[in-house]
């Protein structure tokens, strides 16, 4: 991420609880708590208790969801750990310089 400030790509990072402890809904203060605790200052951690970035009925953690700022539009949607970024991710942020 600190390449991306660097480059001066502006990606925007955030991390979406959908579930909050003993798989509970996820709340704002739940949201608080998990940033403090993996000392997440650089990115936004927001709570989404209705699954409104689920694409479908189910989802598989991590998920990661490219959106296109200029548009809104999603250009990627991938759901386990691929290992590193997809390259969609830096092709957007290059296309909106």
């Amino acid at each position: 991420m600190a390449s991306w400030n660097g480059q001066g790509l502006g990606i925007q990072a955030m991390t979406l609880l959908l579930d909050g402890p003993g798989e509970g809904p996820p709340s704002v203060n739940g949201a608080q708590t998990w940033k403090n605790n993996f000392g997440l200052t650089s990115i936004y951690v927001v709570a989404d208790p209705s699954f409104s970035m689920v694409p479908g009925s189910s989802v598989g953690t991590p998920q990661l969801t490219i959106i296109d700022p200029r548009t809104m539009q999603v250009v990627l949607v991938q759901e386990g750990y691929g290992g590193s970024y997809p390259p969609q991710l830096e092709q957007t942020a290059l296309g909106n310089e």
